[in-house]
């Protein structure tokens, strides 16, 4: 596209990844999938059903890094967002 002399970038361009809302929403049941296995996982080792604490508290530093990795993506997304809302028109 050109204007006034000027090539201005196509900002469409070829969607590769999808949008976002569906980029955050497959995000989002990852982290919930995450938190899930998590649980089975504590569940499993206190009822005697496996006996590898290792992998146990793997599984839950990784649930819980992937939820706080979730809440500052969060944290971004709203503050751009009360940027937004703070600009004038």
């Amino acid at each position: 596209m050109r204007a006034n002399g000027m090539t201005v970038p196509d900002l469409q361009g070829p969607d590769k990844s999808g949008h976002f809302s569906e980029m955050l929403s497959s995000t989002m049941e990852k982290v919930n999938n995450d938190q899930v296995q998590a649980d089975r996982s504590i569940k499993e080792l206190v009822a005697g059903r496996s006996k590898n604490i290792h992998e146990t508290m793997l599984t839950i530093e990784r649930a819980d890094a992937s939820l706080k990795l979730m809440m500052q993506v969060r944290n971004k997304v709203l503050d751009a967002y009360k940027e937004i809302m703070r600009m004038q028109v």
